[in-house]
């Protein structure tokens, strides 16, 4: 009864809340301009059918520069911005904004452009205009390098990009299919609603970064309209405020759906959830330079002393499945996904302690040259019940572990510094095996953040840039994936599962293991 009472004061406060920011803005409210309230929601009365979606997740944009992370993954999400391909459900790479394209050699590709798509401006959107996006992508957008890494871009004509890569056969469409890879007038400033300029099926009319922005339909759009006239994206960080945007009616589509709301909103009729395996892998990754992590010995006892099987029961609710490599969240390598580290064992992890020197005290910590061996866990988003268990494993262990859990700007600050001993994050796993291996693990990598230098990594990393084949392409990737989990300059726990609840009379959402490819799509209608 008292957590009925609970949830149910929680509903009320936010209202109040959403009650009071409507009564603030009054007549500036975009939605309640067409609605007759802040959202259609609060006062009892829902916005007339297929005029405003509300899609709710925990953080947006934070800037009107889709190049600024985080960004262009919300830009695409919300329907505002497009990429030259995408990928569909069954991971087959299909033309967006460009038409198609054609492999002229081992090193040269041609991407056709649409005549017809024009940005919100009304510029069209040529070859100049789509160099110049990635090239300001390459300069301004450390999350877009690694999937621009090796390619240089000409304009053949007017409507055809030449695209030169440095490796043999590489899949140009797949590299030009990512988030980060997002098209945008790259002569406009983008400081704000007014110099925006996308090529998206909704344009941005209002903006407050890290609250919410208000999407219409562009009239310029070249493919299909939508039905739904205007999106609302707003950002509720908080998991439990998230879950009550739903059942209170506000939200439409929610994303990132905690553990702990999963009861509730499965026994709501009006609410459909949707869990999907996301082809990321929930990494540890960690400070390899930190003195206590130096020795390979240590990290390699602490992969052998988690229990992924509890990782998974505890962090996710049994709904994701355990692994030991990190291409393994990739569909085409899920078989590998226990090549290393078969099982949890904690008498093996024990034994890798004792040789490196760290022996158990009467205090239950392990202890080295005066030192004790501790390690700070810092995690975000829904990972804490992750973190916690990890932490309690290793305790066990004779290792005295914290987790640190906060907003992802402590984790960046912390990384800045070099101040820190492990934090857990999620990289896509999905595309080119060099563009993805390169990118975490290669001296230069934007997501290598421990600079992990490895001389038998870097060589086959160098053969798989150079792989012609697709065959051998695999078997590289298979061989560095095993070498990176010995090594283990990070830890890999399951893959990551994004559940996301929609109203029982949205129809039209698609489940893809790319969140971003079809959160908004122009099928999506209400009954």
């Amino acid at each position: 009864m008292k957590k009925f009472r609970k949830v149910w004061v929680g509903v009320i406060v936010v209202f109040a809340v959403w009650a009071f920011i409507a009564f603030q803005k009054g007549d500036e409210d975009p939605v309640a301009q067409k609605s007759g309230s802040s959202d259609g929601a609060v006062s009892g009365e829902r916005a007339p059918a297929n005029e405003v979606l509300v899609l709710v997740e925990r953080e947006i944009a934070c800037a009107p520069d889709p190049s600024f992370y985080p960004g262009s993954n919300h830009y695409i999400k919300n329907g505002a911005g497009e990429t030259l391909f995408k990928v569909d459900p069954q991971a087959r790479v299909q033309p967006c904004l460009a038409k198609g394209s054609e492999r002229v050699d081992a090193h040269t590709w041609k991407v056709f452009l649409r005549p017809e798509a024009k940005f919100w401006s009304g510029k069209e959107v040529d070859a100049d205009a789509v160099i110049g996006s990635l090239e300001r992508s390459r300069k301004s957008n450390v999350r877009a390098l690694p999937f621009l890494e090796g390619l240089r871009f000409k304009a053949l004509d007017k409507w055809t990009v030449e695209v030169r890569t440095k490796r043999k056969n590489a899949f140009v469409p797949l590299d030009l299919s990512y988030m980060e890879l997002c098209i945008f007038n790259s002569e406009s400033p983008h400081t704000s609603v007014e110099t925006m300029d996308m090529t998206g099926m909704y344009r941005v009319i209002a903006f407050e970064p890290k609250q919410r922005m208000t999407l219409e339909i562009n009239p310029l759009y070249y493919g299909k309209k939508p039905t739904i006239k205007r999106i609302v994206h707003e950002e509720i960080s908080d998991p439990e405020s998230r879950s009550l945007s739903m059942l209170s009616g506000r939200g439409d589509i929610v994303f990132h759906i905690s553990n702990e709301s999963l009861k509730q909103l499965e026994a709501d009729p009006n609410v459909i959830l949707h869990m999907t395996h996301a082809s990321n892998t929930v990494t540890i990754y960690l400070n390899i330079h930190k003195p206590q992590l130096v020795d390979r010995r240590v990290r390699q006892a602490l992969s052998w002393g988690v229990d992924r099987d509890e990782v998974v029961l505890v962090g996710t609710e049994g709904r994701s499945v355990p692994t030991t490599t990190w291409l393994s969240s990739n569909p085409k390598f899920r078989r590998h996904s226990r090549d290393v580290y078969d099982k949890h064992d904690p008498e093996k992890a024990a034994a890798l302690l004792d040789e490196a020197g760290w022996r158990l005290g009467d205090d239950g910590f392990r202890h080295k040259d005066g030192k004790t061996l501790s390690f700070k866990l810092m995690t975000w988003g829904n990972d804490k019940a992750i973190g916690e268990s990890v932490q309690n494993q290793w305790t066990k262990l004779g290792v005295k572990t914290e987790v640190h859990h906060g907003d992802y700007s402590l984790i960046e600050a912390a990384r800045e510094t070099g101040d820190w001993d492990g934090f857990i994050e999620a990289w896509q796993t999905f595309g080119d095996p060099y563009a993805l291996l390169s990118g975490q693990f290669s001296p230069k990598g934007t997501a290598n953040y421990a600079k992990y230098d490895n001389r038998e990594t870097n060589a086959l990393l160098k053969r798989l840039g150079e792989a012609e084949t697709e065959e051998e392409k695999d078997a590289l990737a298979v061989q560095i994936n095993r070498q990176i989990a010995e090594e283990c300059p990070s830890i890999f726990l399951c893959p990551r599962v994004e559940t996301t609840a929609t109203k029982a009379r949205l129809k039209g959402y698609v489940e893809h293991f790319r969140q971003f490819e079809n959160a908004i799509n122009a099928d999506l209608r209400f009954e």
